[in-house]
């Protein structure tokens, strides 16, 4: 199971000023919301909400102390992780909600997400290893050990 290692604490305004210049640099070509109305709270999660058609903010954008490739990804990683949602979903992507393939959507748009142009090196590393963490999750979910799946 992936570890919770981001960070949790809440944002402080020159954060959230440097999320926005990422954001704007990520999505220059395709202009969408980021809402940062709940970033400066503890705990917050940065995700993309498909009814309202934004990416919010959160706490989760920095990285945290945890040493697996979701915990280390930079801020502009996680960013660009969300904007991939966002160019799925303008794809037409529909994303599973569920264990275990709800893992799969989200291997698959951090792999998306290591194609950004604009990210260094390393960010593109912990992308593809997050994804790869996540797919290795999936099979463990779909394969419990010692357990058969006839489907």
């Amino acid at each position: 199971m992936l570890t919770a290692g981001r960070n949790q604490t809440g944002l402080t305004e020159k954060q959230i000023e440097y999320c926005l210049e990422a954001w704007a640099v990520l999505c220059a070509d395709m202009p969408i919301e980021l809402d940062t109305s709940e970033a400066m709270q503890n705990f917050s999660r940065t995700r993309f909400n498909e009814e309202q058609r934004k990416v919010f903010l959160g706490a989760d954008a920095l990285p945290g102390e945890g040493v697996d490739a979701n915990s280390r990804m930079s801020t502009l990683a996680c960013l660009a992780h969300e904007f991939a949602h966002v160019e799925r979903f303008r794809l037409s992507y529909r994303r599973p909600t569920d264990l275990p393939d709800v893992l799969l959507d989200e291997a698959e748009t951090s792999l998306r997400a290591s194609f950004t142009s604009v990210l260094r090196m390393k960010d593109r590393e912990d992308l593809v290893e997050d994804a790869r963490d996540r797919l290795i999750q999936w099979l463990a979910l779909r394969h419990p050990e010692g357990g058969s799946d006839e489907s």
